[in-house]
Parts: C-alpha cells; structure tokens; sequence
C-alpha cells in the first residue's frame, strides 16, 4: 500500500511533535517525517519521497522566505502548506506568489489543520482568515479596483458559473469540482477563466475573496 509522505519542517520540538501528531489524525495512510532546519528538508527532497512539506519560517538556517525559494527551487511540483506564527499580509501574499499550497497560521486550531491537510492533499488550496485573505489582496493592488462585493460583476456569472465558485471557496479542485458538478474537468476550467475575467481578478485566491463576499 503506498502511503502518503508529509515532512515537517520546523526547529521547535514541541509544536513539531503536536503537528506530526495532526497530521497521522488527518489521514490514515500517512507516513510523517520531521527535520529541524532548511538543509535537512532540501535531502528529504532529494531523496524523492515527500509528498507534502509542512514548513516554518523562522528556521535556524533560512532568513523570511529564504527557506521557501529554496525549497521550491530543489523541488517546485512538491505542495508546501506555511505553518507560521507570523501572518504578515505582505508576507502571506509573497508565499502565495511563490507557489505555496496553504498558509496556516499557528493559532489555527486542530479541526482547521486537519481541514488545511486535507484540501491541499485532494488538490486544493488553503487560504487563511477572511480579514487576512483580504488584506492580502488590497496590499497586492493587482487585478482587483476594489474589493469584491455583491455588485454587477457577480450578477453577471451564470447560475453554472457561481456553483463553480462556490465550490472554488470551498478550496475544491478542478478535478474535485467537475466530479461533483458531473461535468468534465476542461469545462471547469474554461468556468473558472470566466470567473476570473469578470470579477476582474488574477488568480482563485482572489476568487475565494469574491466568493466569500457574496455570503455577505
């Protein structure tokens, strides 16, 4: 049976352990590796048998998201989910540009987490906190005039088109989405371009922030 490999990257015994912990409650067929610094996480990815990296930013070795690019250069298809105490919108934003998967601030609680590991696993991506997310995108001042709200923009969408984006703020994948709305995943995608064109937004980030605020 092959097993799902997560490596925890972070210097702090403690909230490792606490981490690796959640992790083998999130998924039954996990196998957990754990290292205290950039360097060690750079051979586990070498060696070619991580399939998720779970990375802290304040490393002994690493300087900000100089861990980050590091990673993402040795091995930039493997998903990595910030597990930070830090949740600087410009900071958040730089890690999203940068490729991450997830960005989970370390006051998430353990249902969170587990949500956090399970979306990006099946393909998704998580996003922190509604104030954040959107702190992000108002510091970014690309592809978004204004923030995203109940406006004509969204009256546009077809009734298909705010099912896909529903679904996108769920965290789903295309793959995800076109399962559950039984249609084919070259469909979705051509649903999610068109989303993005009319909310006037670059990315799904941007339109997990639109999604979340037709819930208003």
């Amino acid at each position: 049976m092959t097993t799902y490999s997560v490596l925890v990257a972070d210097d702090h015994p403690l909230y490792r352990d606490a981490l690796s912990n959640l992790v083998r409650a999130a998924f039954d067929d996990v196998e957990v590796k754990e290292c205290e610094n950039v360097a060690s996480a750079l051979d586990h990815l070498a060696a070619g048998s991580v399939d998720l990296v779970l990375l802290d930013l304040s490393m002994p070795d690493a300087d900000g998201l100089d861990g980050l690019r590091r990673l993402r250069e040795a091995s930039p298809a493997t998903p990595v989910i910030i597990c930070s105490a830090l949740d600087d919108p410009q900071l958040v934003r730089a890690a999203f540009k940068l490729g991450v998967s997830g960005y989970l601030p370390k006051s998430s609680g353990t249902e969170v987490t587990k949500h956090a590991l399970q979306l990006v696993r099946s393909g998704g991506v998580y996003v922190p906190s509604q104030a954040l997310v959107e702190s992000v995108v108002k510091a970014s001042g690309e592809g978004m005039e204004e923030p995203v709200s109940g406006d004509n923009r969204c009256a546009d969408l077809t009734p298909r088109q705010l099912a896909v984006l529903g679904l996108l703020e769920k965290g789903m994948s295309n793959k995800s989405i076109a399962r559950e709305l039984e249609i084919g995943e070259i469909t979705v995608k051509a649903h999610v371009s068109a989303i993005l064109r009319k909310l006037g937004v670059d990315n799904r980030v941007q339109a997990v922030v639109a999604a979340r605020a037709l819930q208003r």
